[in-house]
């Protein structure tokens, strides 16, 4: 597991500010290619799996208050995956780029598709639909709800 100088990896989660936000972590991994990780503050609880993005307007501009995508985020939008829980207003990594997890909609998710951002549960995946774009793409197939193994790569 890589860390900073500061000794922050992936998994570190804090109540206190310990990077800038947006300040990216890079895991080199075995046979998958590097991780690169993104450092945020939660707006709400993130669990494992949830789609995060950057606040809509203005906001957008940083990572302060990252939440759980609204349900048909543009995919322009989409900051990361939580790959770990991080509580309210807590910081920590999520997904940028890498194997993860990532949770699907209400539909389900199919093996090698495109996913874009839901459009029943917030923070939640869809497969794409012709001319949609991706934020990840499925080596499996997942039920309701259920953890997909994707690979995740993120604006």
């Amino acid at each position: 597991m890589s860390t900073t100088a500061a000794g922050l990896s992936s998994t570190t989660v804090t109540t206190d500010q310990q990077a800038p936000l947006g300040f990216e972590l890079t895991v080199p991994t075995a046979d998958a290619g590097d991780q690169v990780w993104v450092y945020v503050q939660a707006a709400a609880a993130l669990a494992v799996g949830d789609i995060v993005s950057r606040a809509a307007g203005a906001a957008s501009l940083t990572l302060a208050a990252a939440a759980i995508a609204p349900v048909d985020t543009p995919t322009i939008l989409v900051a990361g995956v939580a790959q770990h829980v991080i509580a309210t207003s807590s910081y920590g990594f999520i997904m940028k780029r890498g194997v993860g997890e990532v949770l699907a909609d209400t539909g389900g998710v199919t093996a090698n598709n495109g996913l874009k951002v839901g459009n029943a549960v917030a923070g939640r995946a869809d497969n794409i639909a012709a001319g949609d774009h991706a934020f990840a793409v499925t080596s499996e197939t997942a039920a309701a709800t259920n953890l997909a193994t994707c690979w995740i790569s993120c604006p």
